[in-house]
């Protein structure tokens, strides 16, 4: 079919538009008959409208600053402490739901910024204030998030919808008519094949080997054996795994995605540069894709 065809190539390719596979994407599903998809093809192309609707993957972790000061000392983009306060005002400071839409997380994450704010509302600086003795005060506070998270967003987005693609390519054939599609996919349970690929908790994972393309649908959380063998699968060698399993029980657990110990940094920096010198046999823009996915969801972000 040559429209799946078309959906596979450009999400292959990371620097293709990733809002224009969404959008064929939904015209694959009208002519499947799989209208009842389409639901969340159009949330990540206008927007998620209510909060409560904004999926797993959407919602990033901040942490939260402020500028603090008292009659002689002045403390600025400090980190503010906050198991002091309630679970409900804690989870609204921390949890970023990104509801926008698809085109406006890609110019976020284009526009030169290295972090995204949003200013703490000013009632609550007083409540911040209550971990701080000695007359300090905090005088205004943000929540931030990083624009290597908002990538990461576009990653799984761009990673789940290519597994339910490759998923129903390989369900229905490359060469097949849109009336054949449509025909052959009523038997086929392609619902809870989009669910389980593109709603699903596994991990997924983009891999490049020159023009060859692989995704693998792998559960890693706090399973060194599973990420071993994921890893070893996409051409990482056992040395290179035991130097990564070094350096994970060598680094406190990070509390934020891309929040990694020095040691797990090292190893990540030491593989893109084996991707680079071709030492790895990997695209470097896949390389970083696997390594940034795995870890992540082996620490279970």
């Amino acid at each position: 079919m040559k429209l799946l065809n078309d959906i596979v190539d450009l999400l292959m390719n990371d620097r293709s538009s990733l809002n224009e596979a969404l959008l064929k994407t939904k015209v694959l599903l009208h002519k499947i008959g799989q209208r009842e998809l389409v639901d969340w093809v159009n949330d990540e192309i206008n927007g998620y409208e209510d909060t409560d609707a904004v999926p797993h993957y959407r919602r990033l972790q901040a942490r939260v600053f402020g500028n603090v000061a008292n009659s002689a000392w002045r403390y600025r983009d400090y980190q503010l402490p906050l198991m002091h306060l309630r679970p409900n005002i804690r989870d609204f400071l921390q949890m970023a739901p990104m509801g926008q839409s698809l085109g406006v997380l890609e110019s976020l994450v284009g526009d030169g910024k290295k972090s995204l704010t949003v200013p703490t509302p000013p009632e609550l600086l007083g409540a911040l204030s209550e971990a701080f003795g000695g007359g300090y005060m905090v005088q205004n506070a943000w929540s931030q998030i990083e624009q290597s998270q908002i990538r990461q967003v576009l990653i799984e987005v761009r990673s789940r919808l290519l597994d339910f693609v490759l998923t129903l390519q390989a369900e229905i054939g490359e060469d097949m008519s849109d009336d054949d599609a449509k025909k052959a996919t009523a038997g086929m349970d392609v619902k809870g094949m989009f669910h389980g690929a593109v709603m699903g908790d596994n991990v997924t994972i983009l891999v490049g080997n020159y023009n060859h393309q692989q995704v693998h649908n792998t559960n890693l959380k706090q399973d060194k054996a599973a990420l071993a063998a994921e890893l070893k699968k996409n051409g990482v060698s056992q040395e290179d795994i035991d130097a990564l399993n070094e350096a994970i029980n060598e680094d406190p657990e990070p509390s934020m995605p891309d929040q990694y110990g020095p040691a797990v940094q090292s190893w990540m920096k030491r593989m893109l540069n084996k991707a680079i010198d071709t030492t790895w046999n990997i695209k470097v823009g896949a390389a970083g894709s696997l390594l940034a996915t795995a870890i992540q969801k082996y620490y279970g972000f």
